[in-house]
């Protein structure tokens, strides 16, 4: 890397403009004559500035590589200050002079400046420590030797700066109701900080207006908890770094519908120091359903109280609408109005069979939904999707046996880890728009 100085030499205090003129020299060889006629004749004058706009067009020898010249007029001096130089054109009523000022400025590498081996390691060690450990500590090989006074109240040292990790949602796959993925890419300088570790923190907030309090807090490690398989059972490995790629992503299964969570990354040095975190707060989708099923339902729980019911009849409505959930128990009480409504309405046939008890604990669950999950349910059609998501199901490894290399960890966990494949569903509200 070349680093430049610029050398700029000012003429404070030049002749007037209107004086720096050159006359043009004699031709050589002339005779007397003509030199007298040369002589009678005005002399040809050029102006200081036009004589260096000269010297830079014409690429004249005396002009040095890399230098730049350049003339700026500095305004005429007025009558009433006595310490400018007065022309004796000024008094003759002509114009007053301008003076001038000269700004030479050359750009020479600062390795051609230093004169002695002391002095350029001197300068080369200031500018990797300025590079590397922000001018409080030394570089030695690929680490920074801090200060003394470059260490925090903690006893840890703060002179090279650890990188923040940039947690975001995955662009590929969208979050289903209990299922996301995170993504990250891993980034560290060449010199002054060795990523070790990455910390990932699940909270589930229960305040909706104030994201600070939270229920419960997860907080897994990425190489000993994830990495190794030890105790992970819903974070699963999706992309690894290797050697064309530096991302990571994480998918986070066992999430709750409709439920804020706030997820936070930190990197952790070899020294122990955790970086700023970076935070993504995500509201999961309404519950899922499957509305060809929940039709299925519907002319189910009609046929048993159609007629006579009897009491096994009875046992049987009565545990099968009590295992659907609420997201399916609204789209089955949807689909029977919509069919059997003449017959008699959901919630006074499951009264009138089954009784007000058993009825009540039943209806109770459609009020578990909110407002705007409850809407969404009414839609007259829903799809359900399916996509098939990859994950590396890895068995305990100690990661330390083999050490931790980022740019080749791909090749160590494909021994340790099997490809699996995962089916995550999405619902589809309302008709299809056509593209």
């Amino acid at each position: 890397m070349n680093q430049f100085v610029l050398f700029t030499l000012y003429l404070r205090d030049p002749p007037p403009l209107s004086d720096l003129i050159y006359p043009q020299p004699p031709l050589i060889g002339n005779s007397p004559s003509e030199e007298s006629e040369e002589r009678e004749k005005e002399p040809r004058t050029l102006t200081y500035p036009a004589y260096i706009a000269s010297l830079l067009d014409t690429g004249a020898k005396r002009m040095a590589a890399g230098v730049r010249m350049d003339c700026n007029s500095q305004g005429q001096c007025p009558r009433s200050c006595h310490l400018c130089h007065m022309s004796p054109r000024t008094s003759q009523g002509r114009q007053q002079s301008e003076p001038v000022l000269l700004q030479i400025t050359k750009a020479a590498p600062i390795y051609e400046l230093v004169s002695n081996n002391e002095t350029y390691q001197s300068l080369q060690e200031a500018m990797m420590s300025m590079l590397w450990c922000s001018g409080k500590g030394d570089v030695i090989d690929d680490w920074c030797r801090c200060d003394s006074s470059a260490f925090g109240t903690d006893g840890l040292p703060t002179c090279a700066p650890l990188p923040q990790p940039l947690l975001k949602l995955s662009y590929t796959y969208e979050p289903s109701s209990s299922l996301v993925i995170m993504e990250w890419n891993h980034t560290e300088p060449p010199i002054g900080v060795r990523i070790v570790d990455y910390l990932i923190s699940q909270e589930k907030v229960t305040e909706r207006t104030d994201h600070s309090k939270v229920e419960t807090e997860t907080l897994l490690s990425f190489v000993d908890d994830i990495l190794s398989g030890a105790r992970s059972p819903c974070v699963m490995l999706g992309d690894i770094p290797d050697l064309l790629s530096s991302s990571i992503s994480m998918i986070i299964r066992c999430l709750e519908p409709d439920t804020t969570y706030m997820f936070r990354l930190w990197a952790v040095d070899n020294t122990g120091r955790r970086s700023s975190p970076s935070e993504v707060t995500i509201k999961t989708p309404c519950p899922t359903v499957d509305d060809v099923k929940a039709q299925e339902i519907a002319d189910k729980i009609y046929n048993l109280f159609n007629g006579y019911t009897s009491g096994k009849e009875q046992q049987t409505a009565y545990n099968t609408l009590m295992d659907l959930g609420a997201p399916t128990l609204h789209r089955v009480l949807y689909h029977y109005n919509q069919r059997y409504e003449s017959f008699g309405e959901f919630t006074w046939r499951c009264e009138d069979e089954l009784g007000p008890r058993k009825a009540g604990l039943i209806l109770s669950q459609l009020d578990e939904l909110n407002p705007w999950c409850k809407g969404l349910l009414q839609e007259q059609k829903i799809g359900l999707r399916r996509m098939s998501l990859k994950f590396l199901s890895c068995r305990y490894t100690d990661t330390k046996a083999f050490g931790l290399n980022w740019s080749h960890m791909g090749q160590d966990v494909h021994k340790a880890c099997d490809e699996q494949t995962l089916t995550v569903m999405y619902n589809d509200y309302g008709e299809p728009k056509e593209l």
